[in-house]
């Protein structure tokens, strides 16, 4: 606990170590609003509409033609029924001393309801993890990557060890196909399933500098 009082005795480094300790602070404050509005854009319902860019296309390696791409490629014939509700938990960011940069980690417990092409809307559960990096551009924190990595996406009545929907692409792909993309991670009840992705952990800066390294991410 710091008093006014104290302040005036610390030391010049020290005041600038307090500085900085507030910095990362108000950025790890930042980087969870960041999120928070990315968890609400995920809801296709706001395909098309203006918004605040929250994606790093500024920074040097990100792929800005890819990305636009993905906007514009419909997942789902017509919207109506469609829902995608992803809140966001139990955040865990790690934040280089120069607060400049910012890995993190959450879970996502999310009920969807999803039809494909026109097809009677499907309740599901869709449970995941959210590792990503993050920028501090001139504009404020942006997310530089991080893909969701699906854990569980079942009906809601079948429940996730008896059914397991694949990732809603066009054209459609194969249980085997999802299972090396975005399923990989996936709960199998024949499998041990793997605890991936590992939380950033306080030395991740100093152990992989490069915030386009994603090693981090493995189990240590």
């Amino acid at each position: 606990m710091i008093t006014i009082e104290d302040l005036d005795v610390l030391e010049e480094d020290e005041f600038a170590e307090l500085e900085r300790r507030i910095e990362t602070q108000i950025a790890i404050w930042e980087i969870k609003n960041l999120r928070g509005r990315m968890a609400i854009f995920h809801d296709d319902q706001h395909i098309g509409e203006p918004r605040l860019e929250l994606k790093a296309i500024h920074h040097p390696s990100f792929d800005v033609e890819g990305e636009m791409n993905f906007r514009k490629t419909p997942v789902v014939d017509s919207l109506e029924g469609n829902m995608l509700i992803h809140p966001i938990t139990t955040p865990i960011i790690e934040v280089n001393k120069d607060n400049s940069k910012a890995r993190g980690l959450w879970w996502s417990i999310g009920i969807e309801g999803l039809s494909k092409f026109r097809e009677t809307p499907m309740a599901i559960w869709s449970v995941g993890m959210i590792p990503g990096v993050h920028v501090k551009e001139k504009d404020g924190w942006k997310i530089l990557s991080g893909m969701w990595q699906r854990t569980t996406k079942n009906e809601f009545h079948a429940g996730w060890v008896e059914d397991m929907q694949p990732t809603n692409t066009r054209p459609q792909i194969s249980k085997e196909e999802d299972r090396a993309r975005l399923g990989k991670y996936a709960y199998q009840k024949n499998e041990k399933r793997k605890s991936i992705s590992q939380p950033p952990y306080p030395d991740t800066w100093e152990k992989y500098p490069d915030e386009l390294d994603q090693t981090w991410q493995e189990m240590k």
